[in-house]
């Protein structure tokens, strides 16, 4: 089996982002991959994300995408909530553009079932040396530098609690696998395992590492020995570790824009490719570290 990764698009609202769509779109033709899967964070604007799975809708593979939290952002100009979003309206977009995304359901392609969650953070992998009080945690600001879920995510739930019923559902989905699923791999948004999370001993880059993820979402991948991969995105930076038999995996695109004339170069390190052979997880030449590092920044922050 081979497969196509790539998260943390950031999808400018303005379209200027179409013709790196359209290269994505075609390197994953050219890989010619069974599953191509999005690990989330493509933009809060439901219309952005709507058009930007169409035309990366790639034919002949099947399509896979995991929200993450910059989909669930409310938007200024109303609509629905976080939770409706993840719940209900972008697995509607989802269907409509031809992906499936997995936290509403897994899938299934023979003995192998890909299981999704678009995971939270609950501080677990906060340096607790910085001696920073949970409070600040709670509240997202220290010292000036805040993360910015606090102004776009409105539901009700405490970050515990959220990680808490992201992962029920998650050893809910894996608990409900039919009997001849031998393999699986696990996609979502944030972190499952701290070793991905890239620490730099600097402020505030070391603050905004405890939102990458949590250590209990790694616990239930581990304790299930079916689990082979594990995608996610979120970081911004490209890593790769084992744990026991689990290949785990960041790709992430992230901010950075290059000129026009080594956009496929870009694109071609963007992708990664991974080929599952029986039990054996195959991710040579997939490229690590920050991608865009050099690059012009963008925002898709409006």
């Amino acid at each position: 089996m081979k497969i196509a990764a790539i998260s943390d698009l950031h999808v400018l609202p303005d379209g200027s982002d179409n013709e790196l769509l359209e290269s994505i779109r075609q390197r994953v033709q050219e890989i010619q991959p069974d599953v191509f899967i999005i690990a989330g964070d493509i933009s809060d604007h439901l219309s952005v994300l709507g058009d930007s799975l169409e035309a990366l809708h790639t034919s002949d593979c099947t399509n896979l995408y995991v929200a993450g939290n910059h989909d669930i952002w409310f938007e200024d100009a109303g609509g629905p909530g976080s939770l409706e979003k993840y719940s209900h309206s972008i697995g509607g977009i989802c269907r409509e553009k031809g992906f499936i995304h997995l936290p509403d359901s897994p899938y299934i392609q023979e003995n192998t079932a890909f299981v999704g969650s678009m995971g939270w953070y609950d501080y677990s992998f906060r340096r607790e040396e910085l001696n920073i009080p949970i409070e600040n945690y709670e509240q997202k600001e220290f010292r000036g530098a805040v993360w910015y879920d606090v102004f776009k995510i409105d539901w009700t739930f405490t970050d515990a609690e959220a990680t808490s019923l992201l992962n029920e559902k998650l050893e809910y989905d894996l608990k409900t696998l039919p009997k001849h699923v031998t393999q699986v791999v696990h996609v979502s948004h944030h972190l499952p395992f701290q070793e991905l999370t890239v620490y730099r001993d600097k402020f505030p880059w070391d603050f905004h590492s405890a939102f990458m993820g949590a250590n209990s979402t790694g616990l239930i991948l581990e304790k299930d020995m079916r689990i082979i991969l594990s995608i996610s995105g979120h970081s911004h930076v490209r890593n790769r570790i084992t744990r026991g038999n689990i290949t785990a995996i960041t790709v992430p695109l992230g901010y950075g824009r290059p000129n026009i004339e080594k956009i496929e170069d870009f694109v071609r390190d963007a992708v990664a490719v991974i080929e599952i052979h029986d039990n054996d997880v195959d991710v040579s030449g997939f490229a690590t570290g920050d991608i865009c590092a050099g690059l012009e920044y963008v925002s898709s922050r409006y």
